[in-house]
């Protein structure tokens, strides 16, 4: 379908599972999916698809940069798809994708079926004969395609990955981490050692949080905890201080709620003294759930409105330069 890593890597099991067997060697071109960075010595693969290559046994040896004779064979096979697959197909109308994979697949069916010219029989017949034995042998469990990121461990000892929170254990708050994404799991690792195991979050679900892994409260009390988020809230004002006190309260552990706080600490150092205790009051005029997000809008909206409102005061203004008509002879 296209060559992103979900479709870069289900081609290969496709394949594999076709042919019913898996190359002692792969030799992928250079693209971003399969080489992280091309060398004629040290090449460096993608940390997915050298993954996947381990799963069935293969070594990855990339082709050289700008040498097609390295695959020339490859190459041969994508011409004969093109012009007996793809060709044949393109005045057929398609319903769906799921369709157009259904007569490709029988297209490729009758290519690797029809007797070569040679005599030597199909091409399957010859794949068979002579080459099948030198494959390794289909493991007992198809690859899971997985994705590596990094992340950086959050003051709340969470990451985030794909707009979701995952609970990492309270030692490792500031460090990067390694993470590896499947259907199923978010998997945690620092210097290669996995230090902790998800479950993927549910649509429903913006925290995955392990109550182990959070810091004892004796840890933050020099630091940043809820008395201290409360008092700094106190400070600014009655309304600010209610909302931080609500996002507290709704806030299953403590430490789901301290981004929230630092984002409007982050208002109030950026707008004047007084505008955040009134965007407070004006947000729980208007929900009974406050959140960082209704106040930082409600004072975006109303720094364009005084802006405005400032550029009509100035184009109103009298000019001082302007002459009466005394000036001119006449009257004022």
């Amino acid at each position: 379908r296209d060559e992103k890593m979900p479709a870069w890597i289900a081609g290969h099991i496709h394949a594999f599972e076709y042919l019913r067997g898996v190359p002692k060697t792969l030799v992928p071109d250079n693209l971003r999916t399969g080489v992280s960075k091309a060398s004629f010595y040290e090449p460096i693969i993608n940390s997915t698809y050298q993954e996947m290559a381990d799963h069935y046994g293969s070594v990855v040896i990339p082709a050289r940069v700008r040498h097609p004779q390295d695959k020339a064979a490859g190459e041969n096979a994508v011409l004969n798809a093109s012009r007996r697959i793809i060709a044949a197909l393109r005045n057929h109308e398609m319903a769906s994708f799921d369709d157009l994979r259904k007569q490709v697949a029988a297209a490729l069916e009758q290519l690797n079926e029809r007797d070569l010219t040679d005599g030597s029989g199909s091409r399957w017949q010859s794949y068979l004969r002579e080459e099948k034995d030198y494959m390794l042998t289909l493991p007992a469990s198809r690859y899971t395609l997985t994705e590596w990121r990094q992340a950086k461990v959050q003051v709340n000892a969470h990451i985030m990955v794909d707009k979701h929170y995952y609970s990492v254990p309270f030692e490792h708050i500031g460090e990067s981490v390694d993470v590896r994404l499947t259907d199923q799991t978010i998997e945690i690792f620092i210097q290669n050692e996995r230090i902790y195991t998800h479950k993927r979050a549910s649509q429903s679900e913006k925290y995955k949080t392990v109550t182990d892994h959070m810091p004892p409260d004796k840890l933050f009390y020099t630091n940043w905890n809820k008395s201290r988020f409360l008092k700094w809230a106190s400070d600014v004002g009655e309304a600010t201080h209610a909302v931080v006190q609500s996002i507290f309260d709704r806030s299953a552990v403590e430490q789901h709620a301290y981004r929230s706080c630092f984002g409007i600490m982050g208002l109030a150092k950026k707008h004047r003294e007084g505008q955040v205790e009134m965007a407070c009051q004006y947000v729980l005029t208007i929900s009974k759930q406050p959140t960082y997000s209704l106040i930082k809008n409600h004072l975006e909206r109303a720094t364009v409105t005084e802006r405005r409102t400032g550029k009509q005061d100035r184009a109103a203004a009298p000019k001082g330069f302007v002459r009466g008509a005394a000036y001119f002879g006449g009257d004022e």
